[in-house]
């Protein structure tokens, strides 16, 4: 039976399911370093094939374990809040991956003293590598703003840090707000430190980089450099 972290073909992690009642994952190619869905050919019960959605090319056909799986290219340029609609949550590995890279692109502008002003679901688009970005805006939603905003407090970095707080709880919750503590995982407690009522005791934009990269799964016996690393080569599906 498929589990978080089974290794499918010698190349393919699973992530995490793509969602509640649902048989397919999300996993990670650690051939090309991207993210790709899986899925049994045949859904068990009943034996009845499982046709991929028109968008999603097919990559890959792999044997394991008396199963063959289907390698689906992961869908590109959707807003995380597409995401959401279609799948209510993400697996906690993906949203560690999606906020070690949305923290390293949020750090380097920090550094440049610009702040985004608009981190929240709608503005965070994924591409078929899986790979997470922000497009700008105006402003984000006050769903996603930081309780001192709200209080009618100026934006600042620690402000923009909850709003990414915010929004990953809703990739791992389906919800912004935090009334409701999520399973105990590290991910989610790394979002809950951006969450931290009190603006000070937030981690910086760079520290979250760091909490999410430190999430991140590794392989046995290789060198992990999360967000920052950046490989050559083409990602499509061929």
């Amino acid at each position: 039976m498929a589990r978080e972290g089974t290794l499918i073909g010698d190349r393919y992690r699973l992530l995490g399911p793509a969602g509640p009642s649902t048989v397919v994952w999300h996993a990670q190619d650690e051939r090309l370093d991207r993210i790709v869905a899986v899925k049994p050919l045949f859904d068990e019960p009943p034996a009845a094939p499982a046709i991929p959605a028109p968008r999603a090319a097919i990559c890959d056909v792999v044997d394991e374990d008396s199963t063959t799986y289907l390698v689906l290219e992961y869908p590109g340029a959707r807003t995380l809040t597409e995401l959401l609609d279609e799948h209510g949550t993400l697996a906690p590995a993906l949203v560690a991956r999606f906020g070690a890279r949305l923290a390293a692109v949020l750090a380097a502008a920090h550094d440049e003293g610009v702040l985004h002003a608009a981190v929240d679901p709608d503005h965070v688009v994924i591409s078929a590598e899986g790979h997470a970005g922000l497009v700008a805006g105006a402003s984000g939603s006050r769903a996603y703003h930081a309780p001192e905003v709200l209080d009618g407090g100026f934006p600042d970095f620690p402000a923009e840090v909850y709003s990414l707080g915010a929004t990953l709880y809703a990739a791992l919750q389906g919800r912004p707000g935090a009334e409701h503590t999520p399973a105990h995982h590290p991910v989610a407690e790394a979002v809950l430190r951006l969450l931290h009522p009190n603006p000070a005791a937030r981690p910086t934009m760079a520290e979250a980089e760091d909490l999410f990269t430190s999430s991140l799964p590794r392989r046995p016996g290789s060198r992990d450099d999360g967000a920052r690393r950046t490989l050559a080569g083409d990602y499509r599906c061929v």
